[in-house]
């Protein structure tokens, strides 16, 4: 669990519903100082580390349901307004939202936070609900505490803030100490007799070698390697410099640790993974591909004709497993400036092939991201959709896990890592300059998975608006012509298209000829 589940766990374990809440509710005037009618409010707190688009949630209380709208920032808070004037008389500061018509302190008692119409988040007063006591006149009450009910609340000592409070949530990731990122030294370390230093470091499929060593001047320190509580190497030399090499190590989580035999202080430890030298294949013969005879069957055809005779070409191509999509990439993508570099979706980063998922706990790392989420049709790596080439992409991993599993629609906050590309609750805008990329990869896994082969992968389909997870469905249709048309086809894409035909044995027919997503997709979008 990382820090900022984790603190949001303690603070929410009191009671339910809150503990599922994301928005909460943190301040409320609503007996104003000098007038009820145009000077209350009610603030909101967004207690996570993503931005939420408000459309799913309202405010409710015993006679009006008020829509919400607008997004609501990370760890920060959010204002709705009964008038948008009175507030400015108040705070000389705008909310963000207004005309809010619920009663409040005029019969109203409490205010409950729905999402999707269930509530998620209750404040009352004056007894307006069982259990609820807290009363002010012509002050704001405001959130203490991330927990639920009475005790959670306090009277403010004033009309309240702007946008401000005392709530507060943590997104920065835990770092592990123990764990070991490749080829970074550990430094300082030290400990004292019979103790033992404990670390770990994760060892991919098909590493070459694995390095680990200890470096100290003074003490007696003992370097163990062990996997799955075996020892594969203990030098057990005198004083604090030892080695331990092992070639073609398995996959998995090895155990590094340190004994003291003595007392020992200012030791390194530096661990290496050395990955598998990538063989790509040959590439093919002079003439391998040619337009028309590659695509003799598509062309001249129109509508479902054409898309039938594209998945024809696209289907049983040659595939993968999971594992050597590490390779594929690393050859796909290969920075055309520095051989030893993969070019990174969304980011256009260039980043070490060897700085990968597995081999190093950096959130710079990059791994393979589905540009078709996975959750959406293929949750199983023997679903050949699950390991096709042609959507996979190196990203950062902390930008990918930005997109998880979202529908592609334009809005949002922008991903302070990433400019250019945003963000929200249910949907990801990429950068301008892959739009057409990330469309035209979609629209290939459109055509090339029917339902109608033994992939394993169900009929794919591209949706309008957002979609379900679950669902074999992506979206936004619409959203995504749009990007294929405003961002035409690169070099870079007819080179990576190139590449991976060379492995699978099949192309992305809308690099090849762009017009064919117009023909297949603008009926649909008038």
């Amino acid at each position: 669990m990382n820090k900022n589940k984790l603190l949001l766990a303690i603070g929410l374990t009191v009671t339910s519903p809150l503990a599922l809440a994301d928005v909460v509710l943190s301040e409320v005037l609503y007996d104003a100082p000098n007038n009820d009618t145009t000077e209350e409010y009610v603030e909101l707190f967004n207690a996570s580390c993503n931005a939420i688009n408000l459309n799913d949630y309202k405010l409710q209380d015993n006679g009006v349901t008020y829509q919400l709208s607008g997004t609501i920032e990370p760890s920060s808070y959010f204002v709705v307004a009964r008038n948008a004037n009175g507030y400015q008389g108040l705070f000389n500061q705008s909310p963000n939202l207004s005309n809010l018509s619920l009663s409040l302190g005029n019969s109203g008692d409490y205010v409950k936070l729905l999402k999707n119409n269930n509530t998620i988040d209750t404040v009352a007063w004056e007894g307006g609900l069982s259990g609820w006591s807290i009363s002010t006149r012509n002050k704001s009450i405001h959130r203490t505490s991330l927990s639920s009910g009475n005790g959670a609340w306090a009277v403010s000592s004033n009309a309240g803030s702007h946008l401000s409070g005392s709530l507060s949530h943590d997104c920065a990731p835990v770092v592990d100490d123990s764990k070991l990122e490749n080829n970074q030294a550990k430094t300082g370390l030290s400990a004292t007799r019979g103790n033992t230093l404990n670390f770990t470091i994760d060892v991919p499929a098909n590493a070459s070698k694995l390095d680990v060593s200890i470096a100290g001047n003074n003490g007696d320190a003992d370097l163990i390697i062990s996997l799955n509580n075996k020892e594969l190497c203990k030098p057990y030399l005198h004083g604090s410099n030892e080695e331990c090499n092992l070639t073609n190590p398995a996959a998995g989580s090895y155990s590094v640790d340190i004994d003291a035999y003595t007392s020992f202080n200012n030791v390194t430890l530096l661990a290496k993974v050395t990955a598998a030298a990538v063989t790509p294949p040959p590439p093919p013969p002079s003439g391998d591909y040619n337009y028309d005879v590659y695509y003799q069957s598509a062309i001249g055809k129109s509508g479902a004709t054409l898309k039938s005779a594209l998945n024809g070409l696209a289907k049983d191509h040659v595939r993968f497993s999971y594992s050597q999509a590490w390779d594929g990439l690393g050859y796909a993508d290969e920075d055309p400036n520095n051989t030893n570099n993969v070019i990174l979706l969304y980011t256009g980063r260039s980043e070490p092939k060897t700085n990968r998922a597995g081999m190093s706990n950096s959130q710079d790392a990059w791994n393979r991201e589905h540009v078709w989420a996975k959750s959406h049709g293929f949750p199983s790596s023997g679903q050949h959709a699950y390991t096709d080439f042609h959507h996979l992409r190196p990203a950062d991993v902390s930008v990918n896990s930005a997109r998880g599993n979202k529908d592609f629609l334009n809005g949002g906050s922008e991903i302070s890592e990433a400019p250019g590309n945003f963000t929200d609750s249910d949907s990801f805008q990429a950068a301008d300059t892959v739009k057409g990329d990330v469309a035209r990869m979609i629209f290939y896994m459109d055509v090339r998975y029917e339902g109608n082969d033994n992939s394993g992968t169900p009929d794919l389909s591209i949706a309008s608006g957002t979609t379900s997870t679950g669902v074999a469905q992506l979206g936004d249709l619409c959203t995504l012509l749009q990007w294929h048309l405003d961002d035409p086809v690169s070099n870079w894409e007819r080179r990576r298209n190139s590449r991976i035909f060379e492995w699978q044995k099949n192309r992305n027919p809308f690099i090849d000829n762009p017009q064919w997503a117009t023909e297949l997709y603008q009926s649909q979008c008038p």
